[in-house]
């Protein structure tokens, strides 16, 4: 099994390392236009060998580079036998843009993936060998991707120790704008009203809420442009349900403020 990995940073490095660990690849392959990445790949043992371009022979092909750049790759290996798949946050704008590229055609061996695991960190030096263990990772094929890819791309990451559920382009767009892109956009606001002065003060919970904001901002505005419209979506519920929150506090409403406070740990207490 020859595997080729374009991006070798954080994700790229973690599904190298792991498919190395788990014997899910024979060789591994890097395409990786950062020379300090594609160094420190090659030395750490993350791949076998940095290439120009995915070999012709590569089994699989995990385009691990950035959400904005995986239509242009995804369409330039339209023609590959090889399965191909990626690795971004966000699924139905990568859809729309390979099929606005292809005249209404989709690639039939690309399968576009979200392992739903990362880090605040970035570049093959911080990419943990068992990333994905018992992490959810979703696979949005289109009707007219090839079962097999879909097979091959399964069962890849189950080998990499993933828990593999498959769901529509548009429908995890808008689960993650709640569960992931949404988090990342308050992290980011919550830290502009915060001074130096103040950090002397924080605890656990400043901690635990801010962590995600130390994450790439260059990546996270893509991702934030990307899902624009179901982020959106979910900042109008959150609004209204800080209005709801303010207005009980206000109006010194302790049967509403502390309702909706229940209900809130009600639902985290599940989890």
């Amino acid at each position: 099994m020859k595997l080729a990995v374009v991006g070798t940073g954080l994700i790229g490095g973690a599904v190298a390392r792991a498919a190395r660990a788990r014997g899910a690849a024979d060789a591994i392959y890097g395409v990786e236009p950062n020379s300090e990445h594609a160094a420190m790949a090659l030395e750490g043992g993350v791949v076998d060998e940095i290439v120009d371009s995915v070999p012709a022979d590569a089994d699989l092909i995990a385009l691990c580079c950035p959400s904005d750049r995986v239509a242009e790759w995804a369409v330039a290996l339209a023609d590959h036998a090889g399965a191909v798949f990626d690795v971004g946050s966000v699924k139905a704008p990568i859809v729309g843009e390979v099929r606005s590229a292809m005249n209404g055609q989709f690639p039939a061996r690309f399968v576009p993936s979200h392992p739903i695991a990362g880090s605040e960190k970035t570049g093959p030096a911080h990419a943990p060998l068992d990333l994905f263990s018992d992490r959810a990772v979703v696979l949005t094929p289109e009707p007219d991707t090839e079962l097999d890819a879909v097979e091959a791309v399964r069962t890849f990451w189950k080998r990499l120790g993933g828990q593999v559920i498959q769901l529509d382009a548009h429908e995890h767009d808008r689960i993650l704008a709640v569960t992931s892109h949404l988090p990342h956009y308050l992290a980011y606001a919550f830290m502009l009203q915060v001074s130096e002065n103040d950090i002397s003060l924080s605890g656990g919970g400043f901690s635990d809420f801010t962590r995600i904001a130390a994450a790439n901002p260059e990546m996270w505005w893509r991702i934030f442009k990307m899902n624009r419209t179901a982020l959106l979506d979910e900042l109008s519920g959150f609004e209204a349900n800080m209005a709801q929150l303010k207005k009980a506090l206000e109006d010194d409403d302790d049967s509403l403020g502390m309702a909706l406070l229940r209900k809130a740990a009600s639902k985290r207490s599940k989890l």
